[in-house]
This record gives C-alpha cells, sequence and structure tokens, in this order.
C-alpha cells in the first residue's frame, strides 16, 4: 500500500489538499479536502469508497 499526502497553493491564494492511496504501484482511492469526496480509480475502490462514505468518520475527521 502507498500512501500520498499533499497539498497545493493556488495563484487565488488558496490551498488545496489531498490524501490518495495507492496499491501494487497503482492509483486506488483518493480524498479531496476541498469537496470532501472520496474518488475511486477502478471498480474495485468503488466498493471502499462506497463503505468509507456510508461510516463518514474518516472524512470527518479531515475536513
Amino acid at each position: 500500500i502507498q500512501y500520498v499526502t499533499g497539498c497545493e497553493l493556488l495563484s487565488d491564494g488558496s490551498v488545496r489538499g489531498s490524501f490518495r492511496y495507492g496499491y501494487d504501484g497503482r492509483d486506488f482511492i483518493s480524498f479531496e479536502l476541498g469537496s470532501g469526496r472520496f474518488v475511486a480509480a477502478d471498480s474495485a475502490a468503488e466498493i471502499t469508497r462506497r463503505r468509507l462514505e456510508h461510516e463518514g468518520t474518516w472524512a470527518e475527521g479531515r475536513t
């Protein structure tokens, strides 16, 4: 499992942050701080996205 977190300073002075998870060198799922939404990279990750959004606790702690 690979985990990358980052932030980007945009030209308007706002900051955009994200969390990305990968598996075996491929993207799996990411979380966009600005929108508070998970983005699944494929159909397998879609199952995880649904579970995380249903539970809500992971996202609540980061927005």
